[in-house]
């Protein structure tokens, strides 16, 4: 017996052994075991990220209200800068810092004498009584690394001048060298100005002198042409047109004198910035915060949300009121959890009995709790806040029900960590917009929808809600910012995650479906190619199945697909399936093997199909529908065969397949698709009475037989599956008129009618 029968013999077994309803009891109670501790767990998270809420004795004013009446300081407490403007501060304390720069003054005195040995090497050589020629040889024999470097138009122009000149001309000539050169040494000589233009500070530091940065010099920008002007500026070397000539002459002993000194510039910026004071105004007890009539500005609240952190910080000092605090956002997020636990007991049943969804839709509930809490505790903008991400993702991955219902409790909690119903509002409404948005997503480019849509709700509702609050105009503008980003960034952010979160929780999108869906996949070509009967098999399969969806509310998507990959084990050994023995002269190789091994081989090629299936990195929601299309049927031809030739001990179980059976609509759908359109292609006259009748048997006898118990078909969905089959199976299985040609063939064959 072999591993197959072994996998049947356990699996009946256990269905008729009396403990197997202790393994229910079990599953059931390790699946509210596991319902339970995950509930724990979110309550646990929601009660971690609700912040404390403003005291009520403090007025909640809103900017450009008029206060109702004057606001007294209680006690004596501080105004603290937030992180924004503290950092600003700091930035404008370090930017009025310059940066050190160092000055190496041997650099000049190496460079000058230098010039001062190699001038006079070079001029005695340029006065010689020959020709240029041999004077441009015997300096490059004298002055090989210098001569080298300079360009012989140069060189040539420094030979004119120098060789005819008198003894005043040829000293005043060094003189002036010398003098560029202890100009530019003097002001001062760095490598490269980029990285003082991207400091914080323009100015720079050095000695005792403050200079901006213009006022030195950069190695690149005087090899570039710099020094041109400076030498100008002498008319010894200018009015004989040697200006160029001497431009790199002087080059040659250009370096840099000048160097950041980065630890100095460093501590006195820490030091600077350490001295910023963190806090911007401090009121005694009795001062005024607010005067009534007056008109409140951002400063006021500013000064009462202080007021409201420190009356908070000093009623948590006693542990009663902290436990009560624990206990009152256990109880919120308790409510949150029940109810949408509620929800999905009611109305999502299936989603409810999964461990993965429901870790899936715990994981987004704390993420984008944990969101808002930080987006709280460091003051950034509320409306950054992901709800319409979370909507989206749930949406597709789930359904939009799902994504509706989570997205309001998501809401009502972002509305408890900021303690504001406007928040709450736009949370939700944003969030219904993105889940109408993607409802019917099967191609990517359809999340340009949710693009479009989804920063104009957010324009429009935080710009409502702020008007009703007397928010001024500018103030609106800075709201509506994050809206728009994060309305445009959600879809983008759904699109990256989608693979992510369907393959960590086994989930298959639409999207993935309508890709897998794709006749030219290699998969499906191998198909056609090794087992075109098959293949044929599963695309009229497929239409059956779609339209049987869609006339009980099932997935169309799923089953039109399933059905193309429902078969795929056949392609090992297509010849032993009747679809695919045509092409082998109907020659049919289960003729010379016993019923037994004939079983074995076909009910084989689920398991194939199977390995198949993970080797190409089919979803679960595929593969799963291989076994389960056959369920536990008994393969009737080869049982029926077996009785006939007399074989002992012949019992049907041994020729079932080994399962499981449909466990859902979509199983179900495909087990009597496979069924029916086999079956339809053995009659002969193919009227829909006839059809109709075949159908209605099969689906009798799948029914009776209790391979439907384990998915949710009804009678009712049985009813209009068998209606939804008789129309594509006389379109796609149609007779035609003979041709003539077929006509008198018939007539030689049987012969004329005489008259």
């Amino acid at each position: 017996m072999n591993l197959t029968k072994v996998a049947y013999w356990w699996s009946q077994l256990g269905r008729h052994h009396p403990s197997s309803l202790n393994t229910r009891v079990w599953n059931k109670r390790a699946l509210l075991t596991y319902r339970i501790v995950l509930a724990v767990i979110v309550v646990g998270f929601l009660t971690t990220f609700s912040g404390h809420q403003r005291p009520y004795s403090i007025f909640d004013l809103r900017l450009g209200q008029t206060a109702p009446k004057t606001v007294r300081a209680p006690f004596l407490f501080q105004v603290s800068k937030n992180e924004r403007e503290l950092a600003e501060e700091r930035l404008k304390a370090e930017s009025a810092i310059p940066t050190t720069v160092k000055r190496d003054n041997t650099v000049e005195s190496l460079q000058m004498a230098r010039f001062d040995s190699v001038y006079r090497i070079m001029l005695p050589s340029i006065r010689m009584l020959m020709a240029d020629t041999l004077k441009h040889q015997h300096l490059q024999r004298a002055l090989p690394d210098i001569i080298g470097s300079l360009s012989v138009e140069a060189l040539t122009t420094l030979i004119e001048v120098l060789s005819a000149a008198r003894t005043p001309y040829t000293m005043n000539f060094q003189t002036a060298c010398q003098q560029i050169l202890e100009d530019l040494y003097a002001v001062g000589i760095v490598g490269s100005k980029t990285p003082l233009l991207s400091d914080i500070s323009n100015k720079i530091l050095i000695g005792a002198a403050e200079l901006p940065l213009d006022a030195i010099h950069s190695l690149e920008e005087l090899q570039r042409g710099a020094m041109l002007p400076m030498i100008s500026d002498y008319p010894l070397i200018d009015e004989r047109g040697t200006a160029e000539a001497v431009h790199e002459l002087i080059g040659l002993f250009v370096f840099p004198n000048l160097s950041v000194d980065k630890a100095t510039t460093m501590t006195a910026r820490s030091e600077v910035r350490r001295g910023v004071a963190s806090i911007k105004r401090i009121y005694a007890e009795d001062d005024i915060i607010v005067e009534g009539n007056e008109t409140v500005t951002a400063s006021h609240l500013e000064s009462l949300d202080a007021l409201a952190s420190r009356l908070a910080e000093q009623e948590l000092e006693n542990p009663l009121t902290r436990a009560l605090q624990r206990v009152s956002a256990v109880i919120i997020g308790a409510f949150i959890v029940i109810l949408f636990g509620y929800f999905l007991a009611t109305r999502e049943e299936e989603i409810f009995k999964t461990p993965g969804p429901m870790l899936l839709l715990a994981l987004l509930t704390v993420s984008v709790a944990a969101c808002g809490a930080y987006i709280k505790t460091n003051q950034l903008d509320i409306y950054l806040v992901p709800t319409a991400l979370v909507a989206m993702l749930a949406t597709i991955l789930l359904n939009q029900q799902i994504g509706l219902v989570l997205s309001i409790f998501l809401a009502l909690q972002i509305g408890a960590i900021f303690g504001d119903f406007f928040v709450t509002l736009t949370c939700a409404l944003t969030s219904a917009v993105a889940v109408f948005s993607v409802r019917h997503v099967r191609h990517r480019n359809q999340f340009f929808r949710a693009m479009i849509f989804l920063p104009i709700s957010y324009v429009l509702l935080i710009a409502a809600t702020d008007v009703l609050r007397f928010v001024p105009p500018e103030k609106i503008y800075h709201d509506v910012l994050p809206g728009i980003f994060i309305g445009i960034a959600a879809p983008i952010l759904t699109i990256g995650l989608l693979p992510i979160f369907e393959s960590l929780f086994n989930r298959t999108t639409d999207i993935t479906l309508l890709e897998l869906s794709d006749l030219n996949r290699p998969l499906l070509r191998e198909l056609a190619i090794r087992a075109p009967g098959t293949y044929t098999h599963s695309l009229i399969m497929a239409n059956l199945s779609e339209s049987a969806a869609e006339a009980i509310g099932a997935s169309p998507l799923l089953a039109r697909v399933a059905s193309y990959y429902h078969d795929i084990g056949k392609m090992i050994k297509p010849e032993y399936f009747s679809e695919n023995q045509g092409l082998r002269g109907g020659r049919n190789p289960h003729d010379h093997l016993t019923p037994n091994m004939s079983m074995l081989i076909l009910v084989s090629h689920v398991k194939d199909g199977l390995e198949i299936a993970a080797d190409h990195g089919l979803p679960k929601s595929i593969s799963d529908l291989i076994p389960q299309h056959h369920g536990t049927t008994v393969i009737d031809y080869f049982y029926n065969r077996a009785v006939e030739l007399g074989e002992e001990n012949v019992r049907k179980d041994d020729f079932r397949h080994i399962g499981p059976k449909p466990q859902t609509k979509e199983a179900g759908i495909l087990m009597l698709a496979d069924s029916v359109e086999s079956a339809v292609r053995t009659l002969h006259e193919r009227t829909p009475n006839r059809v109709r009748q075949l159908v209605s048997r099969i689906a009798q006898q799948k029914f009776t037989a209790g391979e439907l118990d384990e998915c949710e078909l009804t009678l009712q969905d049985l009813h209009r599956i068998e209606e939804s089959f008789i129309p594509v199976l006389m379109g796609t299985l149609h007779g035609r008129i003979e041709y003539p040609w077929q006509q008198a063939a018939k007539k030689t064959r049987h012969g004329s009618n005489p008259i």
